[in-house]
């Protein structure tokens, strides 16, 4: 049933300015056999910046995003400890921000717990979706308001 959010979101993110949805689409990716993992998020500029207002210090901006994330994104290995993301930078290309995470998961994402609630204490439709892909394998998660941390297989 994930199928048809993907292709709502992908024509949500196809360009314009309206957006018939408040979205976040992330991308958890394990390379690294020893468990390092990159995580990229899409969000509509707009969206974003009602909850972390610009700023014109590019440092400021970055500290602010970091720290927004810290509380509507995580990772945790498959024993429950959490996993320190580290900022890995953002950029704008028209009406999306693009961010870059990047931690260490002992043992891989296989079992790990993901959270992604960004934006949902904005937007009561807030819509996110995690693909992860390691091992081989992908698969993706749905995220609404108040939903909780959640398994990858």
């Amino acid at each position: 049933m994930i199928g048809p959010w993907i292709a709502l979101v992908g024509l949500a993110f196809a360009g314009g300015r309206a957006h018939p949805m408040h979205t976040a689409v992330s991308e958890v990716m394990q390379q690294d056999p020893r468990g390092g993992v990159t995580v990229q998020i899409r969000v509509f500029t707009d969206d974003f910046q009602a909850a972390v207002p610009p700023a014109s210090d590019p440092a400021a901006a970055d500290s602010s995003m970091a720290r927004y994330l810290r509380g509507t994104f995580a990772l945790a290995d498959r024993a429950g400890r959490p996993v320190r993301l580290a900022w890995g930078g953002a950029e704008r290309t028209g009406d999306v921000i693009l961010i870059r995470l990047r931690g260490e998961v002992p043992g891989g994402l296989a079992g790990a717990r993901v959270t992604s609630l960004v934006l949902c204490e904005r937007f009561s439709d807030q819509v996110n979706i995690v693909r992860a892909e390691y091992g081989g394998r992908t698969t993706t998660l749905l995220f609404t308001r108040g939903e909780t941390a959640k398994a990858l297989p």
